[in-house]
């Protein structure tokens, strides 16, 4: 039965979703100021009559179409220049925007009294929590009502250009901690309505019970500083916050690949890219591992730019503008990534292949690099993800030949896009097989048992380099989550050629975030009413 939740959202929301979502930083105004204090942390969104039916219900930016754009301070990070910092209301409008007052009334929202009103009907709230099982036990009521009151928000999409404007004007740290101590229950509250609708098998798994207990910690903790005045103590005691949750979910996604393969093992998943189950629970991954990579760059981004001890220790040399490089030379990430998958390759095969890299840059013919901006992390990780794959299946191909065939990497920028090209000669894959490398869980070696300890996240060198099945899946959403995309072509029998695509200018690199709907939802729960629409 549907949570009463889903059919209680506000309806009165008459606001078009097109204009809503537009966001600032096309390419074709690259000198205009950018500003992210004209976009609401969490925007409201209409429930009925505006429900994407893209495969994905993500965020999707409409550069350039904001007749009513204009400009403001560079870089600006205050969500609410509308109101006083001290003041207790939430997500109150600004003067000049299209978005509407969600503050509580009859038919509209709900109060965060203990008294609970939604349409002037107590019981129906309490219906609501009480169909929340899972987190009942791990948020007070106050809380769950909350939770359910974020998720009606959709989270604001941030361009990287937006991110490096901020980081290069060293605006106070009021502008960012007012915007994320809104941003973030948002993204969390969106999370956390997902979680609760996975099958109660999955859910029953230890790890993905875990996870459930780590997001709702997270959300509780954030929500202690709702309303809390900006000081400097406050900031430190965020800024700790900020180490505590980014810690506690950074082997989010090796320990849910370890319930699914347990929900596996047990007859109850049937990892095919034909399975209805499947098919949902691949859809929830996609927006649950977006989402914490989301959670991660605001606030690794906050953290580099806030706390001074971390920023000497992750840019020594003073050239990141927080996490993002004005600069990041795709070449030298390629062969960092290299030089760390090779160390795994030879533990396991006692040889690795080598390296042979080529790069041009259209747009000056007179660079001996390609640089672009971007977050250095995410590139490394999706090369890694890519070279290890390679690097296995050359191995194996090849492990009764006198010589080991290189790893051919072409890295191309052009006036709009980053385009890499890595080549091996691993006996490629066929077509039956390649339908299924993007699905999680998927791999064709070994299953690992992974440790209960952390492991340092996804790309330390003791996490396992194959077994898991979630390298290329998770490498792609790196790619997507700022406009990009990843896409593999396979000769069988011969060799596979992988290919990244990444957005050149900044303006156009926007986060690709997920929003929880009635649309989003279904596609999770509903599995049994998804029929085939092809033949087979």
């Amino acid at each position: 039965m549907a949570s009463p939740g889903l059919f209680l959202r506000p309806t009165s929301l008459s606001i078009p979703i097109n204009t809503m979502r537009s966001r600032s930083g096309s390419s074709s105004d690259l000198k205009i100021f950018r500003s992210i204090s004209q976009d609401r942390p969490g925007t409201p969104r209409p429930q009925t009559g505006s429900v994407n039916t893209e495969s994905f219900d993500f965020v999707r930016s409409n550069s350039g179409t904001h007749a009513s754009r204009r400009s403001s301070t560079l870089g600006s990070w205050d969500p609410i220049m509308s109101r006083s910092c001290s003041s207790g209301g939430l997500l109150s409008p600004r003067p000049g925007t299209m978005i509407r007052d969600l503050s509580p009334r009859p038919s509209l929202s709900r109060a965060f009294s203990g008294s609970a009103v939604l349409a002037n009907s107590t019981s129906a709230i309490i219906l609501e929590v009480e169909d929340r099982k899972q987190v009942a036990n791990l948020l007070s009521f106050e809380q769950i009502q909350k939770m359910e009151f974020y998720s009606k928000f959709t989270p604001t999409s941030v361009s990287l250009s937006h991110f490096l404007d901020h980081g290069a004007t060293g605006l106070r740290v009021e502008e960012s901690y007012l915007f994320l101590r809104r941003e973030i229950p948002v993204r969390l509250a969106n999370m956390l309505m997902e979680l609760e609708l996975l099958p109660t098998e999955l859910l029953t798994e230890p790890a993905c019970k875990s996870i459930l207990t780590q997001y709702s910690q997270s959300f509780s903790d954030v929500l202690a500083f709702e309303n809390l005045t900006p000081s400097e103590k406050t900031y430190e005691d965020f800024n700790k916050l900020l180490s505590v949750i980014r810690h506690r979910h950074q082997d989010t996604v090796p320990h849910m690949a370890e319930a699914l393969h347990n929900l596996r093992d047990a007859g109850n998943l049937n990892v095919n890219s034909k399975d209805r189950l499947n098919q949902a629970i691949q859809y929830f991954l996609d927006r649950l591992y977006m989402s914490r990579i989301s959670i991660q760059m605001l606030v690794s981004q906050h953290k580099a730019l806030y706390c001074p001890e971390e920023s000497i220790k992750s840019n020594p040399g003073g050239r990141l503008k927080g996490t993002i490089d004005p600069k990041c030379d795709a070449v030298d990430v390629a062969r960092n990534a290299f030089e760390n998958a090779t160390f795994l390759c030879e533990q396991i095969y006692m040889d690795a292949p080598k390296l042979n890299i080529e790069w041009v840059d259209l747009t000056d013919g007179d660079k001996d690099s390609v640089d672009f901006v971007y977050i250095p992390s995410h590139l490394y990780h999706m090369f890694f993800e890519v070279f290890k794959n390679s690097m296995r299946a050359t191995m194996e191909f090849h492990e009764n030949s006198d010589t080991i065939p290189e790893i051919n990497v072409r890295i191309v920028k052009s006036a709009q896009d980053i385009s890499i090209k890595v080549c091996d000669q691993g006996g490629g894959i066929s077509r039956s097989v390649a339908e299924n490398i993007f699905l999680y869980l998927y791999t064709s070696a070994t299953r690992v048992k992974l440790s209960d300890a952390d492991m340092g996240g996804t790309t330390s060198t003791s996490t396992p380099m194959h077994g898991l099945g979630y390298g290329l899946p998770l490498s792609r959403l790196y790619a997507r989550y700022f406009g990009g995309d990843m896409k593999v072509a396979s000769v069988d029998g011969y060799g596979t050629d992988t290919y990244i695509y990444l957005r050149a200018l900044e303006s156009d690199a926007r986060e690709t975030l997920p929003i929880f709907n009635a649309s989003s939802s279904n596609k999770i729960r509903d599995t049994a009413n998804q029929v085939e629409d092809w033949t087979k």
